[in-house]
């Protein structure tokens, strides 16, 4: 197969795999991501209306081991209330931080779209810089110039820059939409949590020790 379509051939072949894989890819994890998120939002709507009727610690650990309502807020708030020897300080830190690992957990695989989005049209550009190479190359070897020589080495220059950019816009568009969504998500997560959060009264009382360590205590 080497001997046939020579290292430049060999080269746009892959480059044609490269990209059909990262679109299989994009299209995964498009799909995932934005199930994903729907699913986050539409509990989290739901079960922050139960939460704003149950504001009790022992309801919201309830709430977070079950997972009909295992709401982003809800576990963000149960980092903090699992802390019962903590300080207040600690466990608002707690608090914080789970909501970090909630909107965090949206974000993943964002990334891999992202960097997609980014590298395939320079894979394309790849692809195509070989094609023409590979035409350059027949017109050296037959020492001809007219179109039936270069014309498959042309086509594949342009196969590939197609590709590059097909992968490449609906990862962007992809990329975009989902970003704007988990930023929502991630607004009502934050909002719900500490707006939970300053109605506990495990997260607010008056503690003399709250400078110090739990260890410390």
């Amino acid at each position: 197969m080497l001997l046939t379509i020579g290292l430049t051939g060999l080269g746009v072949l892959l480059a044609k795999y490269v990209l059909a894989l990262a679109s299989l890819v994009s299209v995964a994890v498009i799909i995932e991501r934005a199930i994903i998120v729907r699913r986050a939002r539409a509990l989290e709507a739901a079960v922050y209306l139960r939460l704003i009727a149950a504001l009790t610690g022992p309801n919201i650990l309830a709430f977070a081991r079950n997972p009909r309502t295992q709401a982003p807020c809800v576990l963000a708030l149960a980092a903090g209330l699992e802390m019962p020897d903590a300080t207040v300080d600690w466990r608002r830190e707690a608090v914080q931080q789970g909501i970090a690992v909630q909107v965090a957990g949206l974000q993943r695989r964002l990334s891999t779209l992202g960097t997609i989005a980014s590298t395939a049209p320079y894979i394309g550009l790849f692809g195509t810089v070989l094609g023409i190479l590979r035409a350059f190359h027949d017109i050296a070897a037959t020492g001809q110039t007219g179109a039936s020589v270069v014309a498959g080495g042309i086509s594949e220059a342009l196969v590939t820059t197609a590709l590059g950019l097909g992968v490449a816009i609906p990862a962007v568009i992809g990329y975009n939409t989902l970003s704007a969504r988990v930023n929502d998500a991630a607004l009502d997560i934050e909002t719900h949590a500490l707006n939970v959060a300053a109605r506990l009264p495990e997260l607010n009382a008056e503690d003399p020790h709250s400078d110090r360590l739990p260890e410390e205590r």
